[in-house]
């Protein structure tokens, strides 16, 4: 079961849900550790109500010695005693034993039965003082040892019970802190799993979806139709949905691309080339001798058809190449010998503005089309050329390393800055001057030559001259050694 939240909710589930277990737990834990201290303050209190009940006992006990010392000795000092522990102690600790016994009821019945028995035997005691000073000679001890006896009953029965409080006190601490051990094990294991499940719960669901839309991603790069749109009304649902939209769009745009080129191909290009036949047929005398005007006029024309024609064919190439309906041709072949026929078509170029092209004289083997790696070289060294000015040289040559070869085609040119090295290989971006621009011609050559040696496996780049002008650098990878 999925939830159809937002990722905020879901973020705020993810951190409501542990703060709420965790008040509960604080809860239950304060619960519990309230419960240990009042056992311990029961405890506490048992203590001190035994240790009251004792101390009232030993009073009324000293009271009764000092009474039967005075009677031996007639010493003043024991009836102050017995004075003291009747007047002052014993109601002061009948009263302490009432503050300590009034809150529990059994505690309460025991401490009327005590405050009963200490009352008639400090009467007793007193009608013993009585006859003492009147001085009569039975001291009645019989009966004040019946009233001590019965009162230290009472105080026996109050002791055991409280006793037994104090005996179950120790297990039901013991017990409260193995269950409050016991529930902060639980408490944090269970929080600690509640965070996982709530984490994998979400996690999962979103890490599909991200997932699907990586996929997606990559479809959309090699051209394939995309995997169904992710559910949910979340932010990724929406971006998938976005990303859906867009992936239209571009295949629209894509077909709008390719009607336009099936447009440029046939309804432009062919005519084009049916104007440059006939301009060749009539500059060469065919359909007759033109006026020496005319001539020129149909020249210019035939170059310009020519030019038209180029950078249509140029449009087209780069369109396969990106769209990857780009196949090639691929065999072992001599790249001298592709480099001489590229070399012999800018050959016309070169002448006149008098510039050699010195070709290297070791062949080497290689994987490769010939017809595109000869384009590649001719859209160099056409640049090359164009660029360097007149009566200078371009050099080409070939190094043979472990497992590719390097071509470098170096010119006399104004060269290309640093910062434009790059972008120099991007459709239609040309440096330098705008007379330097003119040379340039539609700005295609460069990207269509980056293009297929990227299809080679291969690479091409430009670099500084030393001596001034550019060096470019194309590597293609090693078919068979190389051969003299």
């Amino acid at each position: 079961m999925r939830l159809d939240l937002k990722l905020s909710q879901k973020g705020l589930i993810l951190v409501l849900v542990p703060i709420v277990f965790e008040l509960i737990f604080v809860v239950c834990l304060a619960t519990l550790l309230k419960q240990a201290e009042e056992g311990m303050i029961k405890e506490n209190h048992s203590r001190a109500v035994v240790t009251t009940a004792h101390d009232l006992q030993k009073i009324f006990y000293d009271a009764g010695a000092a009474l039967s010392f005075y009677r031996m000795t007639r010493d003043d000092s024991f009836m102050r005693r017995y004075h003291t522990a009747i007047e002052q102690k014993i109601p002061d600790h009948l009263k302490k034993c009432y503050a300590l016994m009034k809150d529990q009821e059994f505690e309460l019945e025991s401490y009327k039965k005590m405050e009963k028995a200490t009352n008639e035997g400090v009467e007793e005691l007193e009608r013993c003082r009585v006859r003492l000073e009147e001085g009569t000679k039975q001291f009645f001890i019989v009966e004040s040892r019946i009233h001590l006896e019965k009162l230290l009953r009472v105080i026996d029965d109050l002791i055991q019970k409280e006793r037994e409080v104090q005996d179950r006190a120790p297990a039901a601490q013991t017990a409260a802190r193995q269950t409050v051990v016991y529930f902060l094990f639980a408490g944090v294991a269970f929080s600690v799993l509640l965070g996982i499940l709530l984490a994998m719960f979400f996690n999962s669901d979103i890490i599909t979806r991200i997932k699907t839309m990586i996929a997606n991603t990559r479809r959309v790069v090699k051209h394939e139709p995309l995997l169904p749109r992710v559910s949910g009304k979340d932010e990724i649902a929406q971006l998938d949905n976005v990303f859906h939209e867009m992936s239209e769009a571009l295949d629209e745009a894509s077909r709008y691309k390719q009607d336009m080129l099936a447009m440029v191909s046939h309804d432009l290009r062919s005519p084009l080339m049916s104007v440059q036949v006939s301009l060749a047929l009539l500059n060469s005398g065919a359909l007759g001798d033109l006026p020496k005007g005319a001539s020129k006029e149909a020249t210019v024309a035939e170059k310009n058809a020519s030019r038209l024609i180029r950078m249509i064919n140029d449009l087209l190439d780069i369109e396969k190449l990106e769209s990857g309906r780009f196949e090639l041709d691929l065999k072992e072949g001599d790249l001298l010998e592709t480099i001489d026929r590229a070399v012999a078509s800018i050959e016309a170029l070169a002448r006149a503005k008098n510039i050699t092209i010195k070709s290297p004289d070791e062949s080497v083997s290689a994987v490769f089309d010939a017809d595109r790696i000869e384009q590649v070289f001719t859209n160099v060294l056409s640049n090359a050329v164009k660029f360097s000015p007149e009566d200078a040289e371009v050099n080409i040559s070939l190094t043979k390393e472990s497992n590719y070869v390097e071509t470098r085609i170096s010119d006399r040119g104004p060269g290309v800055p640093a910062d434009k090295r790059e972008s120099v290989f991007e459709r239609f971006r040309q440096t330098g001057t705008d007379k330097e621009a003119e040379k340039a011609g539609s700005g295609l050559g460069l990207a269509i030559a980056r293009a297929l040696m990227s299809e080679h496996k291969g690479s091409i780049r430009v670099e500084e001259n030393p001596g001034g002008g550019s060096v470019f650098v194309l590597t293609l990878p090693l078919g068979t050694v190389a051969r003299h």
